[in-house]
């Protein structure tokens, strides 16, 4: 599984906020009441990052374990244990969570500039919640990217690559 791309991650963030700006622009045009996030948003966030940061740490000590064994080989038994399916979800939550992140992020984003730069809102009521949700959604989204290099497995000695070449 190839790693995640970066720069898409911030595209679909920058395409998020533009994306949430212009719905709330073109809701004010029509004289629609705006959708604010609340605090509830916020906190949704960091309980899912909290979850992937539960599921990713155990993750990264077996792995770090792993290396430290490879160095010094031990007969002693392992502190860290996790089977090969609970990684591979750990991985893919992550992944998802690193979209989520940048979309939800992005929207969030859009909409905190929006209200900011045109005072349309209370700056307690609507600027603060809204900015609290972009924030949560960026965390989210680093912290998925974060787990995701966490679970890399080390390159092998004895793959294809380092055996005889290809038509030989």
């Amino acid at each position: 599984m190839k790693p995640l791309n970066i720069p898409v991650l911030v595209l679909i963030l920058v395409i998020g906020a533009g994306f949430g700006a212009q719905m709330l622009e073109a809701l004010a045009a029509r004289g629609h009441s705006l959708p604010i996030a609340g605090w509830l948003t916020t906190a949704v966030l960091l309980a899912l990052s909290a979850v992937l940061l539960a599921y990713g740490v155990p993750m990264r000590r077996y792995l770090l374990e792993s290396a430290e064994r490879r160095e010094k080989p031990s007969y002693a038994p392992r502190r860290h244990q996790i089977d090969l399916p609970t990684a591979y979800r750990t991985v893919l939550l992550a992944r998802a969570c690193a979209y989520t992140g940048a979309v939800v992020g992005g929207l969030f984003t859009g909409q905190a500039l929006f209200l900011l730069l045109t005072g349309t809102g209370d700056p307690l009521g609507a600027v603060l919640p809204t900015a609290a949700a972009a924030v949560s959604g960026i965390v989210l989204g680093v912290l998925g990217v974060v787990v995701e290099r966490w679970g890399k497995l080390p390159p092998d000695g004895d793959g294809p690559a380092e055996g005889a070449e290809a038509g030989s």
